[in-house]
């Protein structure tokens, strides 16, 4: 769908740091940057697991699109929690927001307060955040 941000990013139209993190046939995984303002700093860790197909809801997708999914997060979130330090690794499906399936990974920090939501740790004052080339740095090495 050409006005899809998702399709794009996916697509190569709208740039991503580093690019995708992930691939297969039917699904890929890039860091998260804000949809309001993609050039500021990002929660830094905070990747999406989407499917190549444009569709809108989970129950959409297709069982071999749920599949690679479940995959694709799975061994994503092993890898952010090795290698960014995480003590623990959030996921979710929320999809209010973009009308394309989206998967959230979002690693908890330790210096993050025990008390905040785990929907919250991306808005702490002292949430861990990067730019572009800082993501694209992690993301070279989470591929790797």
């Amino acid at each position: 769908m050409a006005s899809c941000l998702i399709c794009q990013k996916v697509s190569g139209q709208v740039a991503v740091p580093g690019g995708l993190v992930y691939e297969d046939d039917l699904v890929a995984a890039f860091h998260a940057t804000s949809v309001d303002r993609p050039d500021e700093p990002a929660y830094f860790g905070h990747l999406l697991v989407v499917t190549r197909r444009h569709v809108p809801r989970l129950d959409d997708l297709t069982d071999d699109e749920a599949a690679a999914v479940g995959v694709a997060a799975t061994r994503l979130a092993g890898k952010l929690a090795d290698q960014s330090g995480a003590d623990w690794v959030f996921s979710a499906v929320i999809g209010t927001r973009v009308p394309h399936f989206h998967y959230h990974l979002l690693p908890r920090y330790p210096e993050t307060p025990r008390d905040l939501p785990w929907h919250q740790v991306d808005e702490w004052e002292g949430a861990r955040r990067g730019g572009f080339e800082e993501i694209a740095a992690f993301v070279e090495q989470l591929r790797s």
